[in-house]
């Protein structure tokens, strides 16, 4: 009786675990997979270029070009 307690609770603790690691490599694949996407999309992205730094006004004020 005792034997047969143990072995389900041994059971239930595992698949516990397995679906605990499944859950673990879903996110990280997740994660890459976000990762991936900016990337590329930083790239398709155009940022701007600062061609001019200039200060004005007071308290160090300043605009960019």
């Amino acid at each position: 009786m005792i034997y047969g307690f143990i072995k389900k609770l041994i059971k239930y603790y595992i698949d516990k675990f397995i679906s605990w690691v499944r859950i673990k490599k879903f996110n990280l694949e997740l994660d890459n997979d976000i990762k991936k996407y900016h990337e590329e999309l930083d790239k398709k992205i155009k940022k701007p270029v600062i061609k001019e730094v200039g200060k004005f006004g007071e308290d160090g004020w300043s605009i960019s070009i």
